[in-house]
């Protein structure tokens, strides 16, 4: 009798494990959302119940909509580990260490099944010391405590004296870099104006171009704004009000962002809450999209060629688009494989060169990308400034002489009772060296000559060979 009880529990446990077989394969049949936020849900979903199949699933899916999302790659190595998918984990994290990134994979309790062999601790250490800081950034001046989410900054020539503007008050202030502050204006002292996200000098046409939104971040928010932007213009000597330009209306919420300025003098600015481009054309007195793209979705830096043929758009999650400004074609920049370009805020273009700046990553950074001859593709990639210990979510900046001048930090990641005042600094543009990393060149190597997959394409840079997390943004003086 005990015999037949042990058989027919023997069964019952057969079929109940069958039954969960069967119901992870419907599971893993079963189509996925294809936005990012039900994915999200669903990710923290199938992790809570341990299904990790589908875990997996969510984390590649989220990965091909956003493939420079490091937190999702990160997650993806984890759904691999926890799955005892040991080549594709460390496929992965082979990309993400050629990218630079900087994760301690042995800190995530996910990984137990991939730990303890030479290849994951190899490339471990390599994405650890990749969390160190390199490359050069000098403290220009510290702002008033008082000056609370500046996010524009341009320098203007007459005043020799940066221009701030301030998303919390909307005000506009000259600061010098001895860090003298004077106020210039803010929002209540003009009509229409709410924070300032972006500033324009023409110092040619004797222009200030404020770029002003109604977010709950502004401290005179009146919901009945909400969604409302301007482009402003002022005379940048007498600071007199000239014109507003509002988005035209259509329903829809906007911000008006970073703004770039043609050789004809027209301005180009992006929307961060939709992926459109406005103008405003010379001897116009309107704002008119001129680009909507279902390429990106979130729309930071603006950058153009001197000649104008070329305007450089990053979004924060995309990447960057390149448009032919004579044909309205567009289409991404092509890079090499092992250069990450999401969380991009503020982007600029000098001697050929996007000069970009990553919060959105770890580690926080500033990027030199060489443009080959048609503008269009990177050829050589150069760290500036990495991990530095003053960076905490640098942002937006401007390009002064051979110099970026840049918020290290930023208020948005904070909450106003522990709002640190903000740093100005200043990176030299043609520091540091393009290097690749001799270890992991030989790894690679030693990875094929061991008939194990190496990704597409790690190898192969555009141009120039890949930095090296190890060494990348070494100072010429060593």
């Amino acid at each position: 009798m005990l015999k037949r009880s042990i058989f027919v529990l023997s069964i019952a446990v057969l079929t109940a494990a069958a039954s969960l077989s069967a119901l992870a394969q419907d599971k893993a049949s079963e189509p996925l959302p294809d936005n990012v936020p039900a994915l999200l849900v669903e990710a923290s979903s199938a992790f809570a119940a341990k299904d990790y199949l589908t875990f997996r699933r969510v984390m590649e899916r989220l990965h091909q909509k956003r493939p420079y999302n490091s937190d999702y790659m990160y997650q993806l190595v984890n759904a691999h580990a926890l799955l005892n998918e040991k080549q594709a984990a460390y496929d992965l994290m082979v990309k993400m260490q050629q990218q630079g990134l900087a994760y301690d994979f042995s800190q995530s309790e996910s990984t137990l099944n991939i730990r303890g062999t030479e290849v994951f601790d190899y490339i471990n250490d390599l994405m650890k010391i990749a969390a160190q800081p390199v490359g050069e950034s000098e403290l220009v001046l510290t702002l008033p405590q008082t000056v609370l989410m500046p996010e524009a900054l341009a320098w203007d020539e007459g005043r020799q004296k940066f221009l701030v503007g301030t998303v919390r008050d909307g005000s506009v202030l000259a600061v010098g870099k001895d860090g003298k502050v004077e106020p210039l204006f803010k929002a209540a002292d003009e009509k229409g104006m709410w924070g300032v996200f972006g500033l324009l000098v023409d110092k040619e046409r004797d222009r200030l171009w404020v770029s002003s939104a109604a977010t709950a971040e502004y401290a005179g928010y009146d919901p009945a704004d909400r969604g409302q932007s301007a482009l402003f213009e002022f005379d940048l000597k007498t600071l007199g009000l000239l014109h507003r330009y509002p988005v035209p209306v259509d329903g829809r919420p906007h911000i008006l962002g970073s703004m770039v300025l043609s050789p004809a003098g027209d301005i180009y600015i992006a929307d961060r809450v939709l992926p459109f481009v406005f103008k405003k054309a010379v001897g116009e007195d309107q704002l008119k999209p001129v680009l909507a793209t279902r390429e990106m979705i979130s729309l930071r830096g603006l950058a153009m060629q001197p000649d104008g043929r070329i305007m450089y758009l990053a979004d924060r999650e995309l990447g960057i688009l390149v448009v032919d400004m004579t044909t309205g074609k567009s289409g991404k920049l092509a890079i090499p494989a092992n250069l990450n370009v999401g969380g991009i805020d503020g982007m600029y273009l000098w001697e050929n060169k996007l000069v970009i700046i990553q919060n959105g990553i770890k580690p926080q950074r500033v990027m030199r990308l060489q443009l080959d001859g048609t503008g269009t593709k990177v050829a050589a990639v150069r760290p500036l400034a990495v991990a530095q210990e003053s960076f905490d979510y640098p942002s937006f900046g401007t390009v002064l002489g051979n110099d970026l001048y840049y918020f290290g930090n930023s208020h948005w990641a904070g909450s106003e009772k522990v709002y640190k005042p903000v740093r100005i600094l200043r990176t030299g543009l043609d520091c540091c060296k393009d290097l690749m990393a001799p270890e992991m060149k030989k790894f690679l190597q030693q990875m094929k000559d061991a008939g194990r997959t190496v990704p597409e394409g790690l190898e192969k840079g555009a141009g120039a060979e890949p930095p090296a997390p190890t060494r990348a943004g070494e100072r010429k003086d060593g």
